[in-house]
């Protein structure tokens, strides 16, 4: 794909500047909102790689990065009282970039290290919600619920009421280690994601648009966990390709 190799390069130029942008004498906020405009940039370059080239090895790498920039920003030193809005728990993507690219233990520093409360200034609390749960999952046994699970499932159920959420779904699911649950989980997550691109109109950030659009990072990560709570995946999915997962 021509427009892939285009998108890769760009993505790769973006990155370049904000490294360099990284080295300038910054103020906390500066850094932290480069560093997640470079965990971004990174992830549009994993998925035009693999899009354009089938390189896995650089898709996973670049996750990989998109993931460590997010790591630096939660390390640096901030005033745990008030998360600026980048550092929230909410931000989830460059956790998605980690499990995607398996690499589960760079996923476990990062819920870590995130913010362990909702920041109702910065964030809807679905989304805190959701990160909480796929934070205490993470840190838990896969092979049996904990108490920490339980308590953020059930934050995130009353939080979500009677939405029909299908992430709300993927979490029950996950929980309880259902198999039917979560395959039907995951078709509605799918569906949901195809009809906000379908239905985005002119995308704000068009290299994440059309990379974004076929391949869901956020599922392939979803995959992941499920393999780990003994769930069966299957060799292929709608905008998750078994190539990714290899």
């Amino acid at each position: 794909m021509l427009q892939m190799d285009l998108i890769r390069e760009n993505a790769l130029t973006a990155v370049e500047d904000l490294e360099d942008g990284l080295r300038q004498p910054l103020t906390p906020l500066q850094r932290e909102e480069l560093l997640t405009r470079l965990s971004t940039y990174r992830r549009i370059a994993a998925i035009g790689a693999l899009l354009a080239e089938a390189d896995v090895l650089a898709f996973r790498h670049d996750l990989r990065l998109s993931a460590m920039a997010r790591r630096e920003l939660l390390l640096l030193d901030s005033d745990p009282a008030a998360p600026s809005r980048f550092r929230c728990a909410s931000r989830v993507e460059p956790l998605f970039d980690a499990l995607a690219s398996g690499e589960l233990g760079l996923a476990r520093d990062l819920v870590q290290h995130a913010p362990h409360r909702w920041v109702a200034d910065e964030e809807f609390e679905d989304d805190f919600r959701y990160a909480d749960f796929l934070r205490e999952n993470l840190l838990a046994d896969a092979k049996a619920p904990s108490s920490g699970t339980e308590r953020a499932l059930a934050a995130f159920q009353q939080c979500s009421g009677d939405s029909g959420s299908p992430r709300l779904a993927v979490c029950v699911a996950l929980s309880n280690r259902d198999q039917d649950a979560f395959d039907a989980a995951l078709e509605d997550l799918l569906v949901e994601r195809d009809a906000e691109f379908r239905n985005a109109g002119l995308p704000v950030h068009p290299q994440r648009f059309h990379t974004e659009r076929h391949v869901f990072i956020e599922g392939l990560a979803l995959l992941r966990l499920a393999e780990e709570h003994g769930l069966r995946v299957q060799p292929e999915y709608r905008m998750m390709p078994g190539l990714a997962r290899r």
